[in-house]
């Protein structure tokens, strides 16, 4: 720190050179996930005391599959939502996933590795056909990925017949399979998120993809293809969204065409709650895993008091309303906060 002094004064010290780090309090509170993390153990400490059933060892290894499925699915969602878009296809692509490994899986098709593969490329390619739409075009990604949920609807529809198709039993047990008491589905979709997150925040390529997202004109002027890592975006989406209904297809052993139905709304709310920006730009993959992990909880103590659908579909709801309004809220005070600091 400098210093001015005046004869016959005492010294006065100029504008700091370094700003004081903040407090550990401030930084936990700025991290994306620090909100999730928050109503994750407020809800298990609720749910204990409401209803202990609900966090039993029973309930809990009951519900962490569906709660993995679900981080799966929403990861591709915080993908798009980085790039301020939406995904509305992610239940075709389940839907489609799911038939693609029970029905060319066997050994009497394809196999189970090809089909697999199959299903992957295949959600794959109708990620990336919504990117390109919604990057080059300039269309409304809400109505893009809406069309391409119907386009992926009616292949299930034309590939099943209307009929549901069985997993090759290898397969399923290895999707309802535990190991070290823990569901093996767990592991693949911690694995997922880890893989992801480090990929996202300590790689040139996830910092350039989180730039992208946030200022695009800046991305742009540093010599980005922005519209690569948008694109991006929707093709991993899709992926992943492929990967959950081949996963979802071992689990439950059988699909149907309505199997990604009950994971859109999730994965919206699994996103929001775990504090990535609507606006783009800033998330957090782990928060997102928080998310489904409490959406998980949540229909698991639901489930005690009503078997209806509605109820949790509302609850999902709220949150995602809520969720939006602390975001902006959030948003505005950060704009204040910056002003603050720059006339300051």
């Amino acid at each position: 720190m400098s210093i001015q002094t005046v004869a016959g004064a005492p010294p006065t010290p100029t504008t700091p050179a370094v700003r004081l780090a903040d407090p550990l309090r401030v930084q936990l509170a700025g991290w994306p996930a620090s909100r999730a993390l928050a109503a994750v153990v407020v809800l298990f400490a609720a749910s204990a005391i409401i209803s202990p059933a609900s966090v039993g060892s029973t309930a809990l290894l009951a519900m962490l599959p569906f709660a993995a499925l679900t981080m799966v699915v929403s990861l591709g969602q915080t993908l798009v939502v980085q790039q301020a878009g939406l995904d509305l296809s992610v239940a075709g692509g389940i839907a489609l996933g799911a038939l693609v490994v029970a029905r060319y899986g066997g050994a009497d098709a394809l196999g189970l590795a090809p089909a697999i593969g199959l299903a992957l490329l295949v959600a794959a390619v109708a990620g990336l056909a919504s990117g390109l739409v919604v990057t080059y075009l300039g269309l409304p990604a809400l109505v893009v990925t809406l069309a391409m949920n119907a386009v992926l609807l009616g292949f299930v529809q034309y590939l099943s017949g209307g009929y549901s198709a069985q997993v090759a039993e290898s397969f399923a047990g290895f999707a309802v399979g535990r190991t070290l008491g823990l569901p093996n589905l767990l592991y693949l979709a911690v694995a997922l998120v880890v893989v992801a997150q480090l990929v996202l925040k300590t790689t040139v390529i996830g910092r350039r993809f989180e730039l992208v997202g946030a200022n695009r004109r800046a991305a742009h002027a540093a010599g980005i293809n922005t519209r690569r890592y948008t694109v991006a975006a929707y093709l991993l989406s899709g992926l992943l969204a492929g990967a959950t209904g081949v996963l979802l297809a071992g689990f439950l052993r059988t699909t149907t065409l309505s199997a990604g139905d009950s994971y859109l709304l999730p994965s919206v709310a699994a996103v929001v709650l775990g504090g990535t920006a609507l606006t783009g730009g800033r998330g957090s993959l782990v928060g997102t895993a928080l998310g489904a992990l409490f959406l998980g909880q949540l229909s698991q103590l639901v489930q005690t008091y009503s078997q209806t659908a509605a109820i949790q579909n509302i609850v999902q709801a709220v949150i995602i309303g809520v969720g939006v309004v602390v975001q902006l809220s959030l948003a505005a005070r950060l704009r204040q906060r910056a002003i603050r600091r720059t006339s300051g």
